[in-house]
């Protein structure tokens, strides 16, 4: 016997009167994420607090702090109203007879480009000449591995970053950000349903 699929929409719809609250939480970080924060972060942290004077110290606590923020960003609940006349967000209402479409965006899906600088290979004889030689080489290994991890982390990110938004005569607002494509596709699904 077949058991039963479970049936997850994304969302959850909590019924007020006439009006819908929907409600959800971000997608998260990528899997690069989780592994360049605990590596990198701290030794970032390190490297500024030994370079730094104590008097500057605040510096890397700040920075440590703008990404705890940045992390919980994209885990955070978030939620607008759908009523019978408009939907809700962020306290105000838009009029669903002046909302010309909904659309779904993804702000680090589109061209990218890398760049960097040229590197001179300076040659010579002897000691120094092959030295200066393979300090060249290496740095130039070592700028293709953190163009190539930096490509990687780009198309993970790019994964949690759909949106879902609303044209509003000129503008359009962001109703729900920080999601996977599925999640995305259905809120936009539940906002253009007859």
């Amino acid at each position: 016997m077949a058991r039963q699929a479970t049936f997850d929409q994304g969302y959850v719809i909590d019924q007020q009167g006439d009006q819908r609250v929907v409600s959800f939480r971000g997608d998260g970080l990528s899997w690069a994420a989780y592994i360049i924060f605990p590596i990198v972060l701290p030794l970032l942290l390190l490297a500024l607090a030994a370079i730094l004077p104590v008097s500057f110290w605040p510096v890397p606590a700040m920075l440590l702090l703008g990404f705890a923020f940045l992390i919980y960003s994209m885990f955070q609940k978030q939620q607008f109203t759908l009523t019978p006349t408009g939907i809700i967000k962020g306290g105000v209402e838009y009029d669903l007879g002046k909302i010309s479409e909904v659309l779904i965006d993804n702000p680090m899906d589109g061209d990218f480009s890398i760049s960097g600088q040229p590197v001179l290979i300076i040659g010579g004889t002897g000691a120094a000449g092959a030295s200066m030689a393979a300090m060249g080489a290496m740095a130039n290994a070592t700028t293709s591995a953190l163009a190539g991890a930096s490509i990687a982390i780009g198309k993970s990110s790019a994964k949690r970053r759909f949106r879902v938004r609303i044209r509003y005569g000129k503008k359009a607002i962001t109703l729900a950000r920080n999601l996977k494509k599925d999640r995305a596709i259905s809120i936009f699904n539940l906002l253009t349903e007859a």
